[in-house]
């Protein structure tokens, strides 16, 4: 299967639901920029940015397959960004177990993918393509990815652990002192 380009393998296990696949493909296209833009390996331009912002608050909310199905997805996509942040911070542990969890916490995307699969088939049609789903996009091996981590980053070092972060009350620390 993994001969299958990336567009035509979602097709197939999206049953060709056109949206499906365009909702899919853009959740990618975001996170591989928040990822870039996080680890500061590939550069990423402006017009990139400014694309993917209007990606993430024009095109995915009018997206016909995300605005029927909002009340599945983004409670999941919320739950694999979490997952994503975790497993930046975890892998720059020292300790090879958090490493490990990094590595099975850090594209946690593959699940939204079975969702979708899910929503477009119903139980029968995701238990059927959800091993496949997993195995086309988690194809690279824990030792290869252990062995390309980069040298213990702390975590604090990244800006992703705050020891006084208020995003939950969506205010920054800095709004706060100035009120």
């Amino acid at each position: 299967m993994q001969n299958l380009s990336e567009r035509d393998f979602l097709l197939q296990v999206l049953r060709g639901d056109q949206y499906a696949v365009a909702f899919c493909e853009t959740l990618f296209s975001l996170s591989q920029v928040l990822d870039d833009l996080v680890d500061g390996d590939k550069p990423v331009g402006s017009t990139t940015v400014v694309n993917s912002f209007w990606d993430a608050l024009i095109e995915l909310p009018a997206n016909p397959f995300y605005r029927m199905h909002e009340q599945y997805l983004r409670p999941q996509m919320a739950v694999a960004l979490q997952d994503w942040r975790d497993s930046m911070v975890l892998e720059r542990q020292p300790d090879v177990h958090a490493r490990t969890l990094a590595f099975v916490m850090r594209d946690q995307l593959t699940g939204i993918v079975s969702q979708a699969a899910y929503l477009v088939g119903g139980r029968d049609w995701m238990q059927e393509v959800s091993p496949q789903i997993r195995l086309y996009f988690h194809d690279e091996s824990l030792s290869d990815y252990l062995t390309s981590l980069m040298p213990e980053v702390p975590a604090t070092d990244l800006d992703l652990v705050a020891p006084s972060d208020n995003t939950a009350s969506g205010e920054d620390a800095d709004e706060e002192e100035q009120s």
